[in-house]
């Protein structure tokens, strides 16, 4: 049973790497079930944030909370990151792509799990910024 999977078609990153990192925070956070994470465009971040949350612009990440039994295994949610955005961010903040896009997959599995930055009193960014200093080097 994979608990994590990547989909990335166009940008191909070490998917490997990223699943060995992200494992950390799956078994501090007890999750169980699946979580899917796609990388893509602009445009189709654009169009789910759109077509989900209403707002008419891309954004670096997306979560949809599933929760529900599949067959035999529970599915925990999926998680869209825009692979650009996560790229000019990543040069913004002086840092490398590789820490942004982990970064921007833990803020998501944080979201699958129920925490919501916009509703509490900054637990869920601390958690966030925890678990990226545990493990990016």
């Amino acid at each position: 049973m994979q608990m994590i999977k990547i989909i990335d078609d166009i940008y191909k990153i070490n998917k490997k790497y990223y699943i060995s990192k992200l494992k950390h925070v799956y078994k501090e956070l007890k999750l169980k079930g699946t979580i899917v994470i796609k990388l893509g465009s602009k445009a189709e971040s654009k169009d789910l944030n759109f077509k989900y949350l209403k707002k008419d612009f891309p954004t670096d990440v997306l979560s949809f909370p599933f929760n529900e039994k599949l067959l035999k295994e529970y599915y925990i949610g999926d998680i869209f990151i825009c692979y650009p955005i996560a790229e000019e961010q990543a040069e913004d903040n002086n840092i490398s792509l590789k820490k942004e896009l982990l970064y921007l997959m833990i803020h998501g599995i944080l979201h699958l799990s129920g925490y919501d930055h916009e509703k509490d009193n900054g637990e869920m960014l601390e958690l966030q910024d925890q678990f990226t200093k545990k493990i990016i080097p």
